[in-house]
């Protein structure tokens, strides 16, 4: 009679047992659903701000926003992934860092989510310094007041994007790419002094159309890779093409100087003008006159 009762109390307890965990199991499952927040940081009284982005794998997306304030729209799956976010003020310059684990290489094809929208300030000047592991999303400066400009990543896929005049000085555009496709839209706008761009393979557009108001040089340095560069007509423009292996050359409306140098009949003409050096092996460059009204 005991051993009876014993066994229907067993059978009982595995029934609960069992159970709980079916019900346990889906509340794991739920643990990676997506998650998401807002912040917005009041800059309070600085005169400038750096950001610093350390961005793991996903969607990143950069436009302007409001004055003296920072908005930014996180999304993520894996808790992993949750930002780190910190402000701090320096004097008169803020600090501001959003940091999330990074490794390099991840695919684009992840299957979880993790995506970040930001809107930077617009008044005040800006450092930004990016670094990704793999990413896509567009990072669109307009109507910002663009200092320096780093971003270094590993495969992406991105615009970059100056629809408007940059109305400070842009000291220092720096990119370092693993194997991508990255569009500059409006680099003439950028108001840059020098940029340098170091990429693997993939497919890289140098739109240079905007108001160019100085001397501006560009050091393009690539695998193996196709190079389309965009160019007014009326912008004064020299390339240099350097130590190359294997290329293909598709140039329009330039002026063979030697058989590294070509100017379009625009150049030594103004003050403000493009010097283009472009090394690499096994590239497919294409230079595309634009004529704009």
């Amino acid at each position: 009679m005991i051993n009876l009762k014993f066994q229907k109390n067993k059978k009982y307890i595995l029934t609960i047992l069992l159970l709980i965990i079916l019900f346990i199991t889906p509340i794991n499952l739920k643990a990676d659903e997506i998650r998401g927040e807002n912040r917005i940081i009041p800059l309070k009284e600085v005169n400038s701000l750096k950001l610093e982005i350390k961005f793991g794998a996903g969607k990143l997306n950069i436009i302007p926003g409001q004055k003296d304030v920072f908005e930014g729209n996180f999304q993520y799956e894996k808790s992993i992934l949750k930002p780190n976010i910190y402000y701090e003020i320096f004097g008169k310059s803020g600090v501001l860092t959003l940091s999330q684990s990074i490794k390099k290489d991840i695919p684009l094809s992840l299957s979880f989510k993790n995506m970040w929208n930001l809107k930077l300030p617009s008044n005040i000047p800006l450092q930004l310094y990016i670094n990704t592991a793999t990413y896509s999303g567009d990072i669109n400066l307009t109507n910002l007041q663009i200092e320096n400009l780093c971003l270094n990543t590993g495969a992406s896929q991105t615009n970059i994007i100056f629809d408007q005049p940059n109305i400070i000085d842009l000291k220092n555009i720096n990119i370092k790419t693993g194997a991508s496709t990255v569009k500059f839209i409006g680099l003439a706008n950028a108001n840059f002094d020098e940029m340098s761009f170091n990429g693997g393979a993939g497919s890289y557009t140098f739109d240079f159309r905007g108001n160019l108001i100085k001397k501006s040089k560009v050091n393009i340095g690539v695998g193996a890779a196709k190079i389309i560069l965009k160019i007014p007509s009326s912008m004064g423009t020299k390339i240099i093409f350097k130590r190359f292996s294997a290329s293909k050359l598709n140039i329009r409306g330039f002026i063979k100087i030697n058989d590294q140098t070509y100017i379009n009949p625009e150049y030594g003409k103004r003050e403000a003008e493009l010097n283009i050096e472009i090394r690499g092996g096994f590239i497919d460059i294409e230079v595309v006159p634009l004529l704009l009204l």
